[in-house]
């Protein structure tokens, strides 16, 4: 049993001779009673609320007072596009390179005059 169940009967203990004694609150003192319990509590997160403002009001004032960033440290678009290169995934799938012979062969300049030789 956890401490807080122990806790809660022995609560229980304590008051049921006051049940048998019919000394019990009125409804009217026991609903202020709650009332105050839960003032008490909006007011606890309220202030919780405010604290984690403040925090955060204070961590962007600092980052907004840290020293510029030297600009040369940025990369340049034309580098990254000068020493990059992109494959897609699917060209794994793609047959390697043969050489095509009718089509990257340099073409031949034909002779079509008689008088310049034989004609190829």
């Amino acid at each position: 049993m956890s401490a807080r169940n122990e806790t809660f009967g022995n609560d229980v203990v304590r008051a049921w001779p006051a049940v048998d004694a019919g000394q019990l609150p009125s409804f009217e003192d026991t609903w202020r009673a709650a009332e105050r319990r839960h003032a008490a509590g909006r007011r606890q997160k309220r202030l919780l609320a405010t604290a984690a403002a403040l925090v955060a009001a204070v961590a962007v004032g600092v980052n907004l007072q840290a020293p510029p960033v030297n600009d040369v440290t940025y990369i340049e678009v034309a580098e990254i596009l000068g020493s990059t290169s992109w494959s897609a995934p699917s060209d794994v799938l793609l047959p390697e390179h043969e050489f095509d012979i009718y089509q990257e062969l340099p073409t031949l300049i034909e002779s079509t005059q008689p008088a310049g030789g034989s004609l190829l």
